[in-house]
């Protein structure tokens, strides 16, 4: 899986490594003015701002270590932190005499770069507060006594410009090389991760559509085995009966051509990607079509007034037409009726499907809608219904209920939400 940190993320943990830089070369500088040049810094001060700063880089590391989400104020506060130690440290060794001051450059590019506009104005004015602050109060630059330098002050300090100059310009130079690095791969895995999620969503229909597919045909494929099966044996006993089953068999050979038509319709796309308009009455009307005459003879419709909506119209037929059978298995046993209602108003419209059957158990129905999930003898369902139900009713911004009681039958209810066709302008 790809690492896709954040621009924050990516800078900090180069900073991180850069700060270890810092204490190395902070410390060889001190040495070489003391040592070298002959200056008269305050040693143990200035050591004790570069061991502050390696603990503090210590303790980063650490935590950047077990993987935390990294926020802008995580490194705006380490380069704020890093901005008052250079100050600190300039204070002890002449202030504004120093020629290092230019490193305050170093830490605002590095916020221009990745941080938002806040934390640029809140750095920026502390970089032009510590100069301000240093002209007032600052430890100067002085010689050891009695100790002739190397150097006479204007070449010191000439040097100590070019030293300073060069250390800012490489540094500015490979901050911003590293980082803009580190953002590119950041982009590129960006785009492979939208591209696996193109394919993963591009399969995802391709797997919704081949489940509905063999949800749909396994009915009347169940039909055929047995008209088969009766066929064979009414051809040898009893050729006049086997026209019916033969009939039959032609009409359930009708319906999966239908079925596979309107999947071929619809291949590659999900049951939310093709909204229509239409209304409630066209959508009963639809549903009345799909079922058959003996389905029918035990469905009961209660509708209110006709109602629009802007969804996709096989689908929602399809999501029906999966309710009324499974509540009229449900309730096979007593051949009791099961009722279709709807409701619709400013909010949205409301599909509710009654049957008077057992209801679910409490452990089935902790598991009702995953997929291939059935309690129905083999060969009479395969556990898709509730499932693409479900899917359908997310795609569309909706949701299905399961309200049921063991003994008092189950209420399946899908609730759409008010969608209006989108407007669009004029050539």
């Amino acid at each position: 899986m790809v690492d896709l940190l954040s621009s924050s993320a990516i800078a900090l943990r180069w900073l991180a490594r850069l700060r270890w830089h810092a204490v190395a070369g902070t410390g060889l500088t001190i040495i070489v003015a003391v040592r070298g040049l002959k200056l008269d810094l305050p040693v143990v001060p200035l050591l004790a701002l570069v061991a502050t700063t390696g603990v503090s880089n210590l303790l980063l590391t650490l935590w950047l270590r077990r993987g935390p989400v990294v926020k802008t104020h995580h490194l705006g506060g380490v380069l704020a932190f890093d901005t008052m130690l250079l100050t600190a440290m300039l204070a002890l060794s002449g202030g504004p005499d120093n020629p290092f001051a230019m490193l305050y450059l170093v830490h605002v590019s590095l916020a221009a770069l990745v941080l938002g506009r806040r934390w640029i104005v809140c750095l920026s004015m502390l970089s032009v507060l510590g100069p301000m602050l240093l002209m007032q109060w600052h430890v100067p630059l002085a010689e050891v006594a009695h100790v002739a330098s190397p150097m006479p002050p204007h070449s010191r300090h000439v040097l100590g410009l070019w030293v300073a100059f060069s250390l800012t310009v490489m540094l500015i130079a490979l901050m911003v090389a590293r980082v803009s690095a580190a953002l590119r791969d950041r982009q590129e895995a960006l785009v492979r991760a939208q591209l696996l999620a193109a394919r993963a969503e591009k399969l995802a229909s391709l797997s919704t559509l081949a489940a509905g597919a063999a949800h749909e045909l396994g009915s009347p494929l169940g039909t055929i085995a047995i008209a088969a099966n009766e066929l064979e044996a009414l051809i040898q006993e009893e050729p006049n009966e086997a026209l019916e089953d033969a009939r039959l068999i032609r009409d359930q050979v009708e319906r999966c051509r239908d079925i596979l038509e309107r999947m071929s319709a619809r291949a590659g796309q999900t049951y939310g990607e093709v909204p229509e308009r239409t209304t409630t009455g066209a959508v009963l009307g639809l549903l009345r079509e799909q079922l058959s005459a003996g389905e029918l003879s035990r469905l009961r419709f209660t509708e209110g007034p006709d109602v629009s909506l802007f969804f996709p119209t096989r689908g929602l037929v399809q999501v029906l037409a999966n309710l009324v059978r499974n509540a009229l298995h449900a309730s096979e046993a007593s051949q009791a009726p099961v009722t279709l209602s709807v409701h619709g108003d400013a909010e949205g419209t409301a599909f509710v499907v009654e049957d008077q059957g057992t209801g679910i158990p409490r452990e089935v129905l902790e598991r009702v809608g995953e997929p291939f999930f059935t309690t129905k003898p083999a060969g009479q369902g395969m556990g898709l219904g509730l499932f693409l139900g479900q899917t359908f009713a997310e795609l569309c911004g909706g949701r299905l209920e399961l309200d049921t009681e063991e003994g008092r039958g189950t209420r399946a209810t899908l609730v759409l939400p008010c969608r209006r066709e989108p407007v669009h302008a004029a050539a």
